[in-house]
């Protein structure tokens, strides 16, 4: 009787530690599960925070101050019409997700610099339109609404938490690294006028957005490593220290074939 009572009780105790350990179990992969959601809970706090230190900066300045009238040219001038813009017939080639983002971004700067040289720009709205969309994206869609030029740091942060939500934040860093570098182009193709809508801040905050991307996309690659390309794409312009805007304007005559090579990669 003994013995029996003993093995029940034995049994009891293996299926209650049994049970036990099935719920700390069950605990532990309930907690993994929480701590892996897409991003690790303290790297989505340094991103948090890196976005909030890009939405700081210019990176549209090119945009803004055509938009606002800082940038403008004479009749004569518009006479001359920039050969240098991203020709619309490229976005058919954009097959991925992340070239269309890419894609939009490049043509949304284009479009301002055409609508300045007095350019049609149906073409360039038609195209966009179109990206967005097979890109599906309520913020970006919502941002081009009226079919005009859109400065990407203006829906930064909505674009951002999207990215977040639907686990893409490798196409959030490629539609933010294709603005600036499409950007920086533009600059380079017209260094003595474009250059006028900087002042020192604004020059030294794209220094410091060349740190916040750079940050950004490598802590992402273990993520996304697609992203990679990205990091290969700004690798020779990592270079950029410019703390004023004569520093600037040096440093981008100096960089001028890496900036167009770097700009021909991303489509």
């Amino acid at each position: 009787m003994k013995k029996i009572t003993f093995v029940l009780i034995a049994a009891s105790l293996l299926l209650v530690g049994a049970c036990g350990n099935q719920q700390n179990k069950k605990k532990a992969e309930t907690k993994a599960t929480t701590a892996d959601q897409y991003l690790k809970a303290d790297l989505k706090i340094q991103l948090d925070s890196l976005v909030a230190e890009l939405m700081k900066l210019k990176s549209g300045i090119i945009t803004t101050s055509i938009e606002n009238g800082k940038i403008t040219l004479t009749e004569k001038e518009k006479k001359v019409k920039p050969n240098y813009l991203m020709p619309l017939e490229k976005a058919q080639e954009a097959a991925t997700l992340s070239e269309k983002y890419r894609a939009v971004a490049i043509y949304m700067s284009d479009m301002a610099v055409a609508q300045m040289y007095d350019m049609p720009t149906d073409g360039y709205k038609q195209t966009i339109t179109k990206l967005l969309a097979d890109i599906n994206s309520p913020v970006l869609t919502a941002s081009f609404k009226d079919g005009e030029s859109v400065n990407i740091d203006a829906a930064l942060k909505d674009l951002y938490d999207e990215c977040m939500k639907n686990s893409t934040m490798n196409l959030f860093w490629d539609i933010v690294v294709s603005s600036m570098v499409e950007q920086l182009y533009i600059v380079t193709q017209n260094t003595d006028k474009f250059i006028a809508c900087f002042d020192d801040k604004s020059a030294a905050d794209v220094t410091y957005r060349f740190v916040l991307v750079h940050n950004g996309i490598t802590s992402l690659i273990p993520y996304h490593p697609e992203m990679k390309n990205l990091e290969t794409i700004l690798k020779p312009l990592e270079v950029i220290n410019a703390m004023s805007v004569s520093e600037l304007r040096d440093q981008l005559l100096e960089l001028k074939g890496s900036i167009s090579t770097s700009r021909g990669e991303l489509l």
